[in-house]
């Protein structure tokens, strides 16, 4: 049953993720990134990973998705829609690539060494907590200086010329 749970939401992943990138329409784009964010917190959820689902839901389905429609509000599409060709050069060589991590990912995962639990975690919570404010305190605080300044920079974009 776990098997079948976890092919349906892959397979939700795997559409929605080729939604997004395949359509042309911002905002559809935008509602399916909204729906693969769905699918990859449905995954956590399955494997016991609850704070990650949680954080996947609180972080890109609000905050991110925020963000996105800000930005699609605040730029021009009549420039952006001049152009409505495909980008042959960026094509030839990412499709190589993604075949690349694909086969990458797949070794790894038929091998069984992907993921390797190190030990038995009593509370996921804690752990996350106790490793995110001591080993990884830096990264966390550039990431939120990051989204800081990308927030103050739509805010300008977004703001009226007068």
């Amino acid at each position: 049953m776990e098997w079948l749970i976890l092919g349906v939401l892959g397979f939700w992943l795997l559409v929605s993720v080729i939604g997004a990138i395949l359509v042309k329409n911002p905002v559809h784009s935008i509602l399916f990134f909204l729906s693969s964010v769905l699918a990859m917190a449905g995954l956590f959820l399955s494997l016991g990973a609850e704070l990650l689902a949680g954080l996947q839901l609180i972080i890109y389905a609000v905050a991110i998705v925020v963000f996105y429609v800000l930005v699609i509000t605040t730029i021009p599409w009549e420039k952006v829609k001049k152009f409505e060709g495909v980008y042959k050069r960026e094509l030839i060589v990412g499709v190589p690539i993604v075949v690349f991590v694909f086969c990458l990912t797949g070794y790894m995962v038929l091998k069984g060494r992907l993921a390797q639990p190190a030990g038995v975690v009593e509370d996921n919570v804690r752990e996350v907590g106790r490793n995110l404010f001591t080993s990884y305190l830096f990264p966390f605080e550039v990431a939120s200086v990051i989204l800081l300044v990308a927030m103050i920079g739509a805010i300008l974009l977004g703001r009226k010329e007068e």
